[in-house]
């Protein structure tokens, strides 16, 4: 597995405690001697567990070795690091096969260009990756696993067996893009879920910000004829993500009272980048190419980056600053 972030250690806690052999490629050699020596600590704040997994781990891809690697590679790293680390990846393991558990839309084309098989992975688990051998997250998980750009393989089916094993509600697809163009969709709501102070998460403007988004995009995706649904059913659509969205209120679950925390806030409090403001600037650029109206995904997408040039950390703007006018 190459990535030691919050997706990275969850996943490799789960599998390791599985009983599967798991191997960490991390950043730095601080990272990996932790991880090599105490394993991976867990929390899981909902219900106070805390659990152990033993990995190994190496720093850096040039002390891995992956010559003649006869399992699938894990490529958990920021989107931003995709296209230098396929490349590094290549000259050492050219015939590998890739699985891209990562987010965005534009992975798996970036992969292929540089190997024979990539597997793309949609993760639907909120994690949040507190020190270098820490995770925290809750609850059972969902991945949907399927051969790039459509079909089966025997490797996916491998690989979705090994997910089962560590306890993950797994779909297969036979249309990955499809998937992830849902779950960009569905990261979309990351942004105000991180900006807006927590106060203002039992409050309708909050719901409202998040619903508009989804709206936006459910209109751009149609304009645009891309798909966007799940393999299975087992993941709402858009319309149902809408109407969950909208009767959070009144259900109480629009605010979340765990201290679980996603990518764009980790971001906000971190020197590390945003990856969000590539799922709103997609959008930005389909709507422009066809002439719709996106004025939220534009005003969350200006107030992210607000927030990050601006060092002013998570929980930054009230939900009303979200939904005025640029």
């Amino acid at each position: 597995m190459i990535g030691a972030g919050a997706v990275g250690l969850t996943l490799a806690a789960r599998l390791a405690r599985a009983g599967m052999p798991v191997r960490l490629v991390t950043r730095d050699i601080g990272s990996a001697r932790s991880l090599e020596s105490g394993g991976i600590r867990v929390e899981d704040p909902k219900t106070g567990e805390q659990w152990c997994a033993p990995v190994g781990a190496v720093a850096g891809l040039e002390n891995a070795d992956l010559e003649g690697a006869d399992r699938p590679l894990l490529i958990c790293v920021r989107s931003t690091d995709t296209e230098a680390l396929a490349f590094q990846l290549s000259e050492l393991a050219p015939n590998a096969a890739v699985v891209s558990v990562q987010n965005g839309v534009d992975n798996d084309d970036l992969l292929a260009r540089y190997f024979p098989r990539v597997i793309g992975a949609v993760w639907r688990q909120t994690c949040t990756r507190v020190e270098p051998d820490l995770v925290r997250f809750t609850g059972q998980g969902r991945v949907v696993v399927g051969l790039h750009p459509q079909g089966f393989a025997p490797e996916v089916e491998v690989l979705a067996q090994d997910l089962r094993r560590a306890d993950y509600d797994v779909g297969i697809s036979s249309r990955i893009a499809e998937d992830r163009w849902l779950k960009l969709c569905v990261n979309l709501m990351s942004a105000p879920n991180a900006l807006i102070r927590r106060e203002d998460h039992d409050r309708p403007p909050f719901v409202e910000v998040k619903a508009r988004l989804l709206e936006e995009a459910r209109a751009v995706l149609a304009a645009t004829g891309i798909e966007a649904r799940s393999c299975d059913g087992r993941d709402r659509s858009l319309d149902q993500e809408i109407r969950h969205q909208r009767e959070s209120l009144e259900r109480g679950t629009s605010a979340r009272r765990i201290p679980l925390y996603n990518q764009v806030w980790s971001s906000l409090r971190s020197d590390a980048p945003l990856e969000a403001d590539g799922y709103h600037q997609r959008i930005l650029e389909l709507a422009a190419a066809h002439g719709i109206g996106v004025p939220i995904n534009a005003r969350v997408l200006e107030k992210l980056i607000e927030a990050k040039t601006g060092h002013r950390g998570p929980e930054c703007f009230s939900a009303a600053e979200l939904l005025a006018p640029s």
